[in-house]
């Protein structure tokens, strides 16, 4: 009985070390850095696959709920969020329905490798972002919504267009908000997003092929403000571990929506391979389902849930999406270096053998940006981007900006946002697959601005500026280290 006392307290020891919450297990077990490489894909055995009609019958009739503008909700319905997000955190990670297991199908630090972590950003998936997060998104607002309490909770979305200042409640420092989390420190005492987000938010939604509009999206504005939020938001492996992740998802998923309701010829996908693409996630008893691209497509009658500030049902006049073809016109070979603040980079000494054989071939010097039939879009891509200090900003692209003239984002010469997010994710954990060290932007925009012939290109001048957060109308200091290895100019032609 001498012993009691020694086996008593490793057990309790043991006991707490089970419960700890993820923050606090990884500390006790030394568990905080996941290798590079090994990233497996791991799916519970059998998931419940559901149609729309299975769906509807498993959980049954659901009322029609509203997503929010975070600005417009009472303090009572923060109050539910933060019951409910407190529930997630007291559960142990082992459990789906918990607020670490949930992150962890994000992206996980962690190294057990439970089932669905690591689930997003995956080499060859880019082309299911919008609909892998609107799963994903959906099934942990079920979650959260059981916990609080509240039957008809949803996860509100932060307007970047109309509020470029996160909601207090995710910066209130006061001891026991579940909603603070460490950030960029402009941002948490109350500092503005730079306007340029809103700008690339704008550009993207002007894009009418749907593949060329999520891309320019989720490279551009997406993971920009994920990497000008900083602290967890910064990387693909902690991101979802910060509250405001959701608000930021619930955001892009409505403008998803904001782009299908401007019509004019944009439609979602109809290829079999996307419709067909199955995910599988964890409702809120942590029952795995799965779901399909055609199951979220309409949201309203699918999926029971609308924005406040949308039609439940949006009816455009019915367009097939487009399919495209690319041609590499010009390519930077000499690795360009960003140092500080700014760097411009020209492409005066490239070869320009693409580019000639365009033109020879289509026997014009010009873009047929405003083609009705077979629309050309401008594209520039960055390969190997590799990243040494991350701002605490953005990285604004900007073509042919006069020497001496202020980079502004509202100019003509505004292209769009280096995409340092993926980048940093592609650089750590698929370093060996080919085409996953690279980000685009669609330059259509601009170029049709400054009137750029084919041939103009070979001319051409990129200039790059780091925008720092604007606190009280200062803008925080912000500088950049990155590298990249080649730049491309190409043509993407569409055809209907």
């Amino acid at each position: 009985m001498k012993n009691f006392p020694l086996i008593f307290g490793g057990l309790i020891f043991g006991i707490l070390l089970f419960f700890v919450p993820s923050g606090r297990k990884e500390a006790v077990t030394g568990k905080n850095k996941r290798p590079a490489v090994n990233i497996i894909e791991c799916n519970p055995a059998a998931p419940l696959l559901l149609n729309v009609t299975s769906f509807k019958s498993r959980y049954g009739l659901e009322p029609m709920r509203v997503r929010k503008n975070i600005d417009l909700l009472t303090q009572a319905e923060i109050n539910a969020i933060k019951v409910g997000v407190i529930k997630m955190k007291a559960l142990p990670y082992t459990n789906p329905t918990s607020w670490t297991y949930q992150s962890a199908i994000h992206g996980t630090l962690l190294t057990d490798n439970l089932p669905l972590w690591n689930s997003c950003h995956k080499p060859t998936e880019a082309n299911f972002f919008l609909a892998w997060h609107r799963m994903f998104v959906y099934f942990f607002e079920r979650i959260l919504r059981s916990k609080s309490g509240r039957a008809n909770l949803t996860i509100p979305y932060w307007d970047y267009q109309t509020n470029l200042v996160m909601h207090p409640a995710f910066r209130d420092n006061s001891p026991g908000n579940p909603l603070y989390n460490v950030r960029t420190a402009a941002i948490n005492a109350g500092g503005a997003l730079p306007s340029s987000i809103q700008t690339a938010f704008n550009n993207s939604l002007d894009i009418i092929p749907y593949y060329t509009f999520q891309s320019n999206l989720n490279t551009g504005p997406h993971g920009s403000v994920h990497t000008a939020i900083s602290g967890d938001m910064a990387g693909v492996t902690t991101a979802a571990k910060d509250p405001i992740f959701w608000v930021h998802h619930s955001e892009i998923d409505r403008l998803w929506e904001v782009w299908r309701s401007k019509c004019a010829g944009r439609a979602n996908p109809i290829d079999t391979t996307w419709l067909n693409k199955t995910y599988t996630f964890f409702d809120e008893n942590g029952t795995p389902v799965a779901l399909k691209g055609s199951d979220v497509v309409e949201i309203s009658t699918q999926l029971n849930y609308k924005y406040d500030d949308l039609p439940a049902v949006i009816t455009c006049p019915a367009a097939r999406p487009a399919t495209v073809s690319r041609q590499t016109l010009i390519t930077k070979e000499a690795p360009v270096e960003l140092r500080g603040k700014k760097q411009n980079t020209n492409f005066t000494r490239e070869s320009a053998e693409g580019l000639e054989t365009f033109v020879s071939t289509k026997h014009r010097n010009t873009f047929n940006f405003a083609n009705s039939v077979t629309p050309e879009r401008l594209t520039i891509t960055f390969e190997g981007l590799r990243i040494e200090q991350m701002p605490e900003g953005v990285i604004e692209v900007y073509l042919n900006l006069p020497a001496g003239q202020t980079p502004v984002a509202s100019s003509k010469y505004f292209v769009g946002l280096l995409d340092l997010f993926s980048a940093e994710h592609h650089n750590n954990h698929y370093a060996a697959v080919q085409n996953e060290d690279q980000t685009e932007i669609d330059a259509t925009k601009a170029a049709r601005a400054l009137g750029l012939t084919v041939h103009s290109l070979q001319n051409a001048t990129l200039s790059f500026y780091v925008r720092g957060i604007s606190l009280r109308g200062t803008e925080a200091p912000a500088a950049a280290q990155i590298s990249i290895r080649h730049i491309k100019f190409s043509v993407d032609r569409y055809q209907n």
